[in-house]
């Protein structure tokens, strides 16, 4: 994923996938400066360092993927905690 935040919170979330948890590759990281550009050889820069098969940032998200698929699967950390949660909905007295 190439990070180019354009309002808002998406600085934030662009900070978040590049610094903080390695996801993605910074194309723009400061959308507050009025009308400045960002140039062709910036992006040509940040999609060819995605193409790379050796990128930490590829190589981060494969590990995210493959954790977030098990923590769906039955048993998994997510369908587990769903599973609580829909019963402690069920079993409290707001719910009935």
């Amino acid at each position: 994923m190439a990070a180019w935040p354009t309002y808002a919170e998406q600085q934030l979330n662009a900070f978040q996938m590049v610094r903080d948890l390695g996801l993605a590759v910074d194309l723009k990281m400061d959308y507050r400066r009025d009308g400045e550009l960002v140039m062709a050889r910036k992006i040509e820069q940040s999609v060819k360092c995605l193409m790379e098969p050796d990128i930490e940032a590829r190589k981060r998200v494969k590990e995210m993927s493959e954790n977030s698929r098990k923590a769906v699967m039955e048993g998994g950390s997510w369908h587990s905690s769903l599973g609580r949660l829909i019963e402690a909905l069920l079993l409290s007295p707001v719910g009935k």
